[in-house]
């Protein structure tokens, strides 16, 4: 998971480590899917880079031109930093205002920062406004229709679908979009879906998919593309017409 933009100031460093969290399979393993849309000499804006875990996950599928990563932790930027990728550039900044960057990109990636955002369609907007012609922007959402919290419902351990988890309050999620919800936000920022894919099947919760073997893992990882509807995160490529 990348790190998280609010309009409260979060910083997580100090508590969360996006490399050593289990929520890092679901980082790899949309960032494997990304990489599969960028091309080679490809420009690509990360909002919300964390430490750099996603950037280094496309980068070794893909040869992007350009890579320029923001977030708000200088903690996780220096990590990101450390891992010397080429042609990648870290800034400092609050994804509440995209003014620091003014150019144009081929991508933009706005992966699970969404739903810690007041104003996720303006966001949204703004990070549209910094696509090239033909760019796309990626986005990345949990998903409260995943297995796991179905299961939750039926034993009882939540009320409803939508319930964000003490979890998510921790971390600051506002609140938990289908994949309804993220295309009607994409249509009123003025984009289209382009694809839609989930991301890894998640029968469990984080604490206990953790106790998994790796193989485990990597095989609901890859089992997701027979079951979107199900996956733990939605990720959809928006693009312009």
């Amino acid at each position: 998971m990348t790190s998280l933009p609010s309009t409260e100031g979060r910083d997580y460093s100090d508590t969360y480590d996006p490399d050593a969290d289990f929520d890092r399979h679901y980082t790899i393993a949309t960032g494997r899917r990304i990489a599969t849309w960028v091309e080679p000499g490809d420009t690509v804006l990360e909002l919300g880079c964390g430490t750099g875990l996603m950037s280094a996950e496309i980068m070794a599928a893909s040869a992007p031109g350009r890579w320029v990563g923001l977030d708000r932790s200088a903690a996780f930027l220096e990590r990101a930093r450390a891992r010397e990728l080429p042609a990648a550039t870290f800034v400092t900044a609050d994804l509440d205002d995209l003014a620091t960057v003014g150019e144009s990109f081929d991508h933009v990636l706005a992966t699970n920062v969404l739903h810690e955002l007041a104003d996720p369609l303006e966001f949204l907007r703004r990070a549209a406004a910094r696509l090239g012609d033909g760019g796309r922007v990626h986005v990345s959402l949990q998903n409260p229709l995943s297995i796991h919290r179905v299961c939750a419902v039926e034993l009882g351990l939540i009320d409803s679908l939508v319930e964000v988890s003490d979890r998510g309050r921790q971390w600051g999620t506002r609140g938990l979009w289908t994949v309804e919800d993220l295309t009607g936000l994409a249509r009123d920022a003025g984009l289209d879906v382009i694809a839609r894919e989930g991301v890894m099947l998640k029968p469990l919760p984080n604490h206990l998919m953790e106790q998994l073997p790796e193989q485990v893992v990597e095989g609901f990882i890859a089992a997701a593309r027979h079951y979107p509807d199900a996956c733990a995160m939605n990720y959809l490529v928006l693009g312009r017409g």
